[in-house]
């Protein structure tokens, strides 16, 4: 706000601007709560879809792995698509970590997002436990109440494989969501909800028999939580947020805009994994200099 000999002039322009006034409300505890509320929903409802697509009583057989890994598919595509515009549903502390890497996001709103993520899978798959009679949920051969939805890895594969697997799963999978929230890619955001959901699908149908291809912390967690069932469970931290710093790191060293580029494309955009936004600063050197002295601009 301008304020000249106590008369107000009106706003800034970097105030007057709709990225600033977003960006402003990110940060307050008012949007910061609403964005965790929408965390904790979205990976309530990734466990509950996910884990459903997996219950065996109905044809007492395990469902085809196809199945499976296209039902974890189109929950990220459902998640995406109510929870994107709010708090880009990262619904995985995996992408938390490389939004903080690649400045999208401040430790405080990560460590806000963590807790979410936690409380939300928690909540998502004892939900999914309750309304299930144990009877439908674990007939099928090789399933039983304490390996329902569980990850681990196949046993003819040893631990540092399996930490690897994941590891290069999740880098993948963090590199699609590099390249979304790339603001040079702004203009291909429509249906991004689809086009991750599949990169999900394609991953989950090839690392599958592998892993169970979480890529996912908190994915992993509340199954074994709530199964008591904890066999190799430290693979799905370790690799999955492994995975996801060293592929940020390397996007943000080799992809990433470069400050002394003047191309008005390399104006950082904060790109919701649904966003079909393709709104530009109206005063692009202004907004230059608000990224600038906030940080935001790397």
């Amino acid at each position: 706000m301008i304020v000249v000999g106590g008369e107000n002039l009106g706003p800034t322009s970097e105030q007057a601007n709709p990225e600033f006034r977003r960006i402003v409300k990110d940060v307050s505890f008012k949007g910061l709560a609403v964005a965790a509320l929408a965390e904790m929903l979205g990976t309530a409802t990734l466990l509950f879809l996910g884990c459903m697509g997996g219950i065996a009583g109905f044809t007492g057989s395990n469902p085809p792995h196809l199945q499976i890994t296209l039902n974890f598919g189109l929950a990220v595509m459902i998640v995406i698509q109510c929870f994107g515009h709010i708090s880009e549903a990262h619904v995985n502390p995996a992408m938390t970590v490389g939004a903080v890497v690649l400045g999208k996001k401040t430790i405080r709103v990560a460590a806000a997002y963590f807790v979410a993520q936690v409380v939300g899978s928690l909540l998502g798959f004892s939900l999914l436990k309750v309304i299930t009679p144990e009877a439908i949920s674990f007939t099928a051969a090789n399933v039983s109440a304490d390996t329902f939805c569980v990850t681990t890895p196949h046993k003819d594969l040893h631990v540092i494989q399996a930490l690897l697997m994941e590891g290069v799963a999740t880098a993948i999978l963090m590199l699609i969501a590099c390249a979304v929230w790339d603001s040079r890619n702004a203009k291909n955001t429509d249906s991004v909800a689809i086009k991750f959901g599949l990169g999900v699908t394609a991953l989950a149908t090839s690392v599958g028999p592998y892993t169970g291809c979480s890529m996912n912390p908190v994915r992993s967690l509340a199954p074994a939580v709530w199964n008591n069932n904890y066999t190799d469970h430290w693979i799905y931290w370790f690799g999955p947020l492994g995975g996801a710093l060293l592929a940020s790191l390397a996007y943000k060293a080799v992809f990433s805009p470069k400050e002394d580029d003047d191309d008005e494309t390399t104006i950082p955009e904060n790109v919701a994994l649904n966003s079909i936004d393709s709104h530009k600063p109206e005063d692009n050197e202004s907004y230059l200099q608000y990224l600038k002295a906030t940080g935001s601009w790397k």
